[in-house]
């Protein structure tokens, strides 16, 4: 996934614009000194800076450009102050060779909050699903670039995280089966375990979570999973927001007792 911040990009340019006017300045001062050492040192980190965000961003020759401009601003480096000058109308030009081609989506503003909001709103999940990272982050893309269909599939597989590690809690294995096969395994397992272990405060607490946990994936199985699987039905934005709501809520429930590492669910 690949976004692009509009604040990180300005900064960088305002870091070049800062080197050009400081060395606009100096020249008129002191004609084309040699640069000294305490300014080499805040070129090369502005310059390390742009280097990173240009990579991120594939910003092949900004990178370039601001390599060359870090290594000459090295300690042993000879370098006056209309080289600094000369290199970053360069590096300005290597902004706008870099982004003459660059196409960009502008998530709208309450879609762009949900998006960077995905840490911390899945922030249960994600800690006891770490798996799942890729789907949950590709569910919410999905939903904020309106492809609202695309976000359904995605949380579905975010779903099957939960769904494997609630059969292993009850020493069954979700693989291959369909979703109502391993569904009624569980709920098999867990009337099992009802009749046969001791009664108990923590038993009762713990079937009923399982209980109701599969009743829910009951309810998504048929609610949303098997439209999605087999095409058919195409979903609005309304449909996704609310499935994003709905499957968050659930999975970070389930990460209150259960989690993709059987060792660590309680």
């Amino acid at each position: 996934m690949f976004n692009f911040a509009i604040p990180t990009y300005m900064a960088a340019l305002r870091l070049v614009h800062q080197e050009i006017s400081l060395a606009q300045a100096n020249l008129h001062a002191r004609q084309d000194q040699a640069v000294e050492d305490r300014h080499k040192d805040r070129i090369r980190q502005s310059m390390d800076f742009i280097i990173k965000k240009a990579v991120k961003y594939g910003l092949e020759t900004v990178a370039t450009r601001a390599e060359r401009l870090s290594i000459a601003a090295l300690p042993d480096e000879i370098l006056g102050w209309g080289e600094i000058q000369r290199q970053c109308l360069a590096l300005l030009e290597a902004f706008e060779d870099d982004t003459k081609f660059l196409y960009l989506y502008a998530y709208p503003k309450d879609k762009g909050l949900i998006f960077t909001r995905c840490a911390g709103d899945w922030a249960a999940t994600l800690s006891a699903f770490p798996s799942a990272k890729n789907d949950i982050e590709a569910a919410v893309d999905c939903f904020a670039l309106g492809h609202n269909t695309a976000c359904a599939y995605h949380l579905m597989r975010v779903l099957e995280y939960g769904l494997r590690a609630l059969a292993a809690n009850v020493d069954r294995t979700f693989d291959k089966q369909q979703w109502h096969n391993i569904i009624e395994e569980i709920e098999s397992a867990i009337e099992e375990d009802r009749k046969k272990l001791p009664r108990g405060e923590l038993k009762d607490d713990r079937l009923t979570f399982l209980s109701a946990a599969a009743k829910e994936f009951f309810y998504f199985k048929d609610g949303w999973r098997n439209h999605t699987a087999h095409n058919r039905v195409s979903y609005d934005e309304s449909m996704a927001k609310g499935l994003i709501d709905h499957v968050r809520s659930f999975m970070n429930h389930l990460s209150t007792k259960l989690s993709e590492n059987p060792q660590v669910s309680t």
